[in-house]
C-alpha cells in the first residue's frame, strides 16, 4: 500500500502501481496534485480543501472516476469543489484519514492490482491462488468460523 501527499505525488506513480494507492490533499489542490488525487484508489481532500479541475490532467483524472459523469460537470461548468462537495460528487472518497477498519492491507492491495489490471477472471483467479499459497486468507477464514473479527 502506498500512501502520497497530493502536492509531492507524481501522477506516473499513482497509475503505475502495482498495489493499492491512497493520496490524501489538504488546501487548495489543482493540476497534477488534483490529477494524484483523482487517479488514486482511495482519495482523501481533508476538510476545508479545495479540488480545482482546471486542468486537462485534472478532467482526465474526473473521467477515471466518473466515467461519463464527468461529462455532466463539464457541462454545468464546475470546476471548483469543497471537500464536502468532491465527495458527494463521487471526486474523492473521504475527507478524514485513510483506516484499514479491519481489512487486510494485502487483501486490498490485490483487489487494487486486479482493478488496474482488467485482466478478467483468469489474473483473479491466479491472485486468490497466489494469496492462499501464501496463506494470508487463513486468518480471515478462521476468525470467521471462530465468529470473531480478524485482525492483520
Amino acid at each position: 500500500m502506498i500512501f502520497l501527499d497530493a502536492n509531492h505525488a507524481d501522477v506516473e506513480t499513482v497509475v503505475m502501481a502495482g498495489e493499492m494507492v491512497v493520496v490524501t490533499g489538504e488546501g487548495e489542490l489543482g493540476g497534477r496534485a488534483a490529477a494524484a488525487l483523482l487517479l488514486a484508489d482511495w482519495g482523501v481532500l481533508r476538510e476545508g480543501g479545495t479540488l480545482l479541475l482546471d486542468s486537462a490532467e485534472g478532467w482526465a483524472g474526473a473521467v477515471w472516476r466518473l466515467g461519463r459523469g464527468a461529462y455532466a460537470l463539464h457541462l454545468a461548468q464546475r470546476t471548483r469543489f469543497t471537500a464536502e462537495e468532491a465527495v458527494a460528487a463521487g471526486l474523492c472518497d473521504s475527507v478524514t484519514a485513510f483506516e484499514l477498519g479491519g481489512r487486510s492491507a494485502v487483501a486490498l492491495d490485490s483487489a487494487a492490482s486486479l482493478i488496474r489490471r482488467r485482466g478478467g477472471d483468469a489474473l483473479e483467479r491466479a491472485e486468490f491462488a497466489r494469496l492462499f499459497a501464501a496463506g494470508i486468507p487463513r486468518q480471515g477464514l478462521t476468525a470467521f468460523l471462530r465468529k470473531e473479527k480478524p485482525r492483520f
